[in-house]
């Protein structure tokens, strides 16, 4: 049964229940009708906790996603960042090996080509630690992406833990029921 159909079903009960005490004085009618008041105001609020709750709940999955795909985006970063800093180190220790070559090289032509090496290492080296501060900074700016969205995601969970809290029923409650 949909829910306005059942508040116009217990309003109707009502309804008929104070049809039949027609007979009881208007203090029993006005606290009867009250109480019947407070109880679809009741019914109400409950209708628009779970709908809020449910709103929630689908805004909560939808930023779990975006979370996840903000931490694919970090750990995406990070691993670039490492494999370029292990490339700047092969690159320096090529360097390094090809400059010891120079200083032991005799021949004129062999010492041409390690120089022209040692220079296009220099270069990539060069271009390494370029890329090296654009992944950095790639990262730091993923990192906060990440932040913002977990802060983000955190605020939807309290909302939504404070909303299910308001779903749950107080003792008061179950001591009436």
């Amino acid at each position: 049964m949909s829910k306005v159909n059942r508040i116009a079903s217990v309003a109707f009960l009502w309804l008929a229940f104070i049809g039949v005490g027609v007979g009881q004085d208007r203090d029993t009618d006005s606290q009867t009708l009250r109480q019947i008041l407070a109880e679809l105001r009741a019914i109400h609020e409950d209708m628009r906790v779970t709908e809020t709750t449910q709103l929630l709940v689908a805004e909560f999955e939808t930023q779990q996603s975006v979370v996840n795909r903000a931490t694919e985006n970090v750990d995406n970063a990070r691993s670039k960042l490492n494999e370029n800093r292990l490339d700047q180190k092969q690159v320096a220790a090529d360097l390094d090996r090809t400059q010891e070559l120079l200083d032991k090289a005799t021949n004129e032509d062999e010492r041409n080509g390690l120089v022209q090496g040692i220079d296009q290492h220099k270069s990539n080296l060069a271009v390494l630690k370029t890329l090296e501060r654009d992944l950095t900074a790639t990262l730091q700016e993923m990192e906060q992406r990440l932040q913002n969205a977990q802060d983000k995601l955190e605020t939807i969970e309290s909302d939504l833990n404070a909303a299910i809290s308001r779903l749950s029923p107080t003792p008061k409650d179950a001591t009436q029921k």
